[in-house]
């Protein structure tokens, strides 16, 4: 039933401009997607690919370690343009689906092993309203997203559904604000046998374009986030939060960029900015500094991605960790579509009352792009992954992991993988 339901919000996209003759007139349907999948083929009896993250790390080195089929098809169309005031509404969709590697033809049925369908983006943008430069936005988007891309690090993402405006000129930057909505389940029985939903309204407040150096820009973040329950639910808490976050973008650094993070989460948000726990602690806490850096010397062969990541937990009660991460992406171009790259990837967690976990990882893979770059795409890429972790991080691995005792590598702290992938953005 999932996959008769795209069909007709794809069509209803494409023949939006029906309603109006304003609207073929304006602009075509843009379509936009991501996609990555491949095959792949463990050491150890020739089974599926294996892929490996360490337990408590918030993330994993992506190259030649990617174990699923992920795709989003992104529609869009300005739908309306006022020709007298330049007025202009954009309607934006995006479908993603996600699935093991498993075989040729994806179960929809629900089960969590199988292929899963979800409407990730779905709102409406209006321009030049008479607000100067600001827009107005209303629905469920990916809001003001940033990322870590050789370990698919998401530090700061507060999407969902929402409404705001944008791109507010304050002569220092650019302010924006955003309403943020999570209805959450509880996931706890209150006394009365109900299982009870919690809401989160949050406040997304954001200044950004602030110039500091030449080539250098500071955004600063404000977030609110306030949980509410109704009364008859006894059990469960209605815990709220807030955040700090400063980013540091710097341009032209070695022909690409250097992004430093530095972020503060209390409370309901100390876990997710987009999923936030009304049932944690108020006093629940977590530190994290990221810095990031993508180079491209012009008119050289050479391109890559290197990251640190610290990130401290602090529970109001039990034991924290803290999560430390180093990962390089060098990548060389030995002609115009061919290339090589090498990835190492390192993370170590430290609980506070227990061994610390570590995972080393390194890929090497041949590349295949339409041009020399880091971020060409599409890219075919062959590799090899091999794995070395320890025995907290073996002891720590859920069931079936690959890290664990119960996964495909058995009592080994080691592994390889080898297999071919494609990535696509457009």
């Amino acid at each position: 039933m999932r996959q008769q339901r795209i069909l007709p919000l794809a069509l209803a996209l494409a023949m939006a401009g029906s309603a109006g003759a304003t609207f073929a007139e304006v602009a075509p349907l843009d379509f936009h997607g991501y996609l990555r999948s491949g095959v792949g083929s463990n050491q150890d009896g020739g089974g599926s690919q294996a892929c490996f993250q360490l337990a408590g790390a918030g993330s994993k080195y992506r190259l030649g370690n990617e174990c699923e089929t992920y795709a989003e098809l992104a529609l869009g169309k300005q739908v309306f343009e006022d020709k007298e005031t330049g007025a202009r509404f954009r309607v934006d969709s995006r479908i993603a689906m996600s699935a093991k590697q498993w075989q040729d033809w994806e179960d929809t049925s629900g089960d969590e092993s199988k292929a899963k369908f979800a409407l990730r983006e779905m709102f409406v943008t209006a321009e030049n309203i008479g607000l100067g430069e600001a827009k107005v936005w209303a629905g469920k988007r990916f809001y003001d997203r940033h990322d870590v891309h050789i370990n698919d690090f998401y530090f700061w993402d507060n999407s969902g559904p929402g409404a705001g405006i944008e791109n507010i000129d304050v002569g220092i930057g650019r302010l924006a604000y955003a309403w943020r909505q999570n209805t959450v389940d509880s996931g706890r029985t209150s006394v009365d046998g109900l299982d009870h939903k919690v809401g989160v309204s949050g406040h997304d407040f954001r200044l950004s374009g602030i110039k500091t150096n030449p080539g250098g820009e500071l955004t600063l973040g404000l977030d609110f986030r306030r949980a509410s329950k109704d009364d008859a639910d006894t059990v469960n808490k209605a815990t709220s939060g807030v955040a700090f976050n400063v980013m540091h973008n710097q341009n032209g650094v070695l022909g690409g960029f250097n992004t430093l993070a530095l972020q503060y989460m209390k409370g309901s948000i100390a876990g997710s900015f987009g999923y936030p726990n009304p049932n944690a602690d108020s006093n629940d806490k977590r530190y994290r500094i990221v810095e990031a850096l993508q180079w491209q010397p012009a008119g050289s062969n050479f391109s890559g991605m290197g990251v640190a990541i610290w990130e401290k937990t602090q529970p109001a009660s039990g034991a924290g960790q803290v999560w430390t991460s180093i990962g390089l992406r060098p990548e060389y171009a030995f002609t115009k579509h061919l290339g090589a790259a090498l990835e190492l990837g390192y993370d170590q967690v430290k609980p506070d009352n227990a061994e610390t976990r570590k995972l080393a990882k390194v890929t090497a893979a041949f590349l295949i792009s339409p041009d020399k770059g880091f971020w060409s795409r599409p890219q075919l890429r062959l590799f090899a992954t091999y794995a070395k972790w320890n025995e907290a991080a073996q002891a720590s691995a859920g069931t079936g992991d690959a890290l664990s005792t119960s996964g495909v590598f058995g009592d080994k702290t080691h592994g390889m993988t080898i297999g071919a992938q494609a990535e696509a953005w457009w």
